[in-house]
């Protein structure tokens, strides 16, 4: 998901921001149609993972650990000594 909003072309355009009492951007006027592809992006993510993606420390750790894989950087973990 998140490749795919990086490259230019497909990024949400946000027309305005709305903001609270202390500055604070509470939500974005988009065009319908970037709402159309962002909900059909967020359609495919699992129930169960959705606390992933509202837990940015969680989320980072997880592609912290995904980029070290991807090097070559694992170690073995046996359970049974759990």
């Amino acid at each position: 998901m998140a490749t795919a909003m990086k490259r230019k072309e497909n990024r949400i355009k946000v027309k305005q921001y709305i903001t609270d009492t202390k500055g604070h951007k509470v939500a974005a006027v988009i065009e319908i149609e970037d709402f159309i592809r962002l909900k059909a992006l967020i359609d495919i993510i699992p129930a169960s993972e959705i606390w992933l993606y509202k837990n940015n420390e969680a989320l980072e750790s997880v592609r912290r650990g995904l980029k070290d894989a991807a090097k070559g950087k694992v170690s073995k973990f046996n359970i049974d000594k759990l």
